[in-house]
């Protein structure tokens, strides 16, 4: 069928007299997905004033919520309207457990309802990327783009952990800072790191090493308040007539016509959510998907491009079989040693179980204030990153890592001022809070996983869920990881700069508790109470056809013209730190790719 054709069927079934029907009858290009990338990708290209873009996004703005933007209040917005809140198959890796994974659905995408913490990673990794057959994307060609997509805002503390390196920022639309309040202990908890040789404090994490330890950098403006993509990117350029952003609008299909070396992206088929319609619009140059490593890999799959026998399970004709679409997701999974803690070391009071209606609302108005105190900080906001020595990686026998792995960071350590994770494992024994009492957290992260994952299909629709299967620490390398990371965390809670935190015997320990001590029984705690980081990548892997990539290094989908995929999909290995700088990083070069490719001036 002719693509006008398709387009005219659609807007006549669809559209009834009594709805405008929002969808212009082409455009240049065409986004799928108002998240990080998305945003980004169609800030920059919007830029070009005789070039007309079209961002879809299925969620809502996220002020839709009044405080959204409160750092302290991101966790009120899991499970909310603002959050997909997939949920995945018991997890046989994992005890059987099945796992929420919390991903924005809102302009914004996850920077809107994220704990804000921003990182870039090892130089290492990127080079890696490039060695992969990635041209074009080691850390010498995309520092500039996390360097252009960012300005840091010094801390009115100054505090010795709060330092930063200028040289590796610019006047990017994204703003940087640090939050004006910690609990005493999670500088504690950096000495403790730094004492330990676990990792050393550094000026700046975010200049291409990323091994050490200090405050973390947030995605947060001058008055302490969250910086998501839709405040960044977006509402400075909100009134361009050129762009064109349509919240509640969920891209269903990708419209392509040809066959074969002729098989070409010409637009997409939309349902509009709030209207209960469908739609569809047309691209004349491009179709870009920035839907995320869950979405992006399902979007594909819907459309025909992926794993043949995939798609004929659900009914889907095959128009592109590549069997690595939604193939090797890699995800950081964390896990904790929970402290009963005096109540100075811990937020509970404010955020925990059990919550205290005077110190919230004095913290709030100490926000609204002044923008200091608890409501300026998301949480964990003080981080080590250790690289692992390769003598140590050979007694593991972790060979994977010993493979172009050994200059990075392998453990991410963090301070949580609370219970975490929040919920009580079903599976296991495990201390409950009880009322009256106030935790902290040691949490470690594998930021060099091994297990892969993998995302699927449970229909032809795109209302249904991708299904999910994480795969954490499915990998023996991964497993031995965890246990070594583990027990750091249990020297860190011993250190003296710590020790004094906790409430009773162990140094406060309560989750596990003191009576799990044999490697055996930590590997199942581990295993019992993993959760994810929601850093998710890898399912439309960057990197050359024959070796299992979805798109080129143009960040093109094989076997299909005109069609890109800029998200954390592409990434054909996760840095070793929080992924959304390396998502704004990627969504900044895909945006002078795209440029270039067509010739467009600013």
């Amino acid at each position: 069928m002719r693509v006008t054709a398709v387009l005219a069927l659609f807007s006549e079934v669809a559209f009834a007299a009594q709805f405008a029907n929002p969808l212009k009858s082409s455009y240049d290009f065409i986004i799928v997905g108002g998240g990080a990338a998305g945003l980004a990708v169609a800030s920059r290209i919007s830029e070009c004033p005789n070039t007309t873009v079209l961002v879809l996004e299925a969620g809502s703005a996220p002020d839709l919520f009044k405080y959204y933007d409160v750092p302290a209040l991101a966790p009120n917005l899991l499970g909310s309207q603002l959050d997909w809140g997939f949920v995945t198959p018991a997890q046989q890796s994992l005890n059987g457990r099945s796992l929420t994974y919390r991903r924005g659905r809102a302009l914004g995408g996850s920077t809107a309802i994220n704990p804000l913490a921003y990182g870039r990673g090892s130089a290492s990794v990127f080079d890696l990327w490039e060695k992969m057959g990635n041209s074009g994307w080691g850390w010498n060609s995309v520092f500039p783009y996390f360097k252009k997509s960012s300005t840091f805002l010094p801390s009115k503390n100054n505090g010795s952990f709060e330092t930063y390196d200028s040289t590796a920022y610019s006047n990017g639309p994204l703003q940087l800072s640090y939050a004006n309040y910690v609990t005493p202990a999670s500088n504690n908890f950096i000495k403790a790191i730094d004492d330990l040789g676990i990792a050393p404090v550094l000026q700046d994490l975010n200049s291409g090493n990323n091994i050490g330890a200090k405050r973390q950098s947030l995605t947060m403006d001058k008055i302490q308040r969250r910086a998501s993509s839709y405040d960044s990117y977006y509402l400075p350029i909100a009134n361009r007539t050129n762009l064109q952003v349509l919240p509640y609008a969920l891209a269903t299909s990708i419209i392509t016509t040809g066959n074969g070396t002729d098989l070409t992206a010409r637009g997409v088929t939309v349902s509009l959510l709030e209207a209960g319609l469908n739609g569809a619009a047309l691209a004349t140059k491009e179709v870009i998907i920035t839907a995320g490593a869950l979405q992006t890999p399902q979007l594909l799959m819907l459309s025909g491009i992926g794993p043949a026998s995939s798609l004929t399970k659900v009914g889907i004709p095959v128009k592109v079989d590549n069997p690595s679409v939604g193939q090797k997701l890699q995800d950081h999974p964390t896990f904790s040693i929970t402290v009963r803690a005096n109540a100075s070391a811990s937020t509970d009071g404010l955020f925990g179980f059990f919550s205290n209606a005077t110190q919230i609302s004095n913290a709030l108005n100490e926000y609204g204030s002044n923008r200091t105190g608890f409501f300026t900080s998301p949480g964990g906001t003080t981080y080590g990153f250790q690289k692992i020595s390769e003598a140590d990686l050979e007694a593991m026998g972790a060979d994977e890592l010993l493979n172009n792995r050994t200059d990075q960071a392998h453990i991410e350590y963090r301070f949580e001022p609370t219970y975490y994770p929040s919920q009580v494992s079903p599976v296991g024994t495990q201390y409950a809070p009880n009322e009256g009492e106030t935790f902290f957290s040691v949490t470690a992260s594998l930021v060099a996983p091994v297990s892969r994952g993998s995302v699927g299909l449970q229909s032809r629709s795109a209302t249904d869920q991708p299904i999910l299967n994480l795969n954490y620490l499915s990998s023996e390398t991964d497993r031995k990881v965890a246990l070594y990371a583990f027990k750091n965390l249990r020297k860190i809670l011993a250190h003296p700069t710590m020790a004094n935190w906790g409430v009773g015997p162990a140094n406060g320990e309560v989750v596990p508790g003191a009576a799990v001590q044999s490697d055996a029984d930590i590997i199942q705690h581990i295993l019992n109470t993993a959760v994810p980081s929601y850093d998710a990548a890898g399912t439309a892997s960057m990197g050359p056809r024959e070796k299992g990539g979805v798109v080129d290094s143009d960040l093109k989908v094989y076997g299909v013209k005109s069609l890109r995929v800029c998200d954390a999909s592409v990434m054909p290995v996760l840095p070793d730190s929080h992924s959304m700088g390396a998502v704004y990083m990627v969504a900044e070069k895909a945006g002078d790719l795209i440029k270039g490719a067509w010739g467009l001036g600013s």
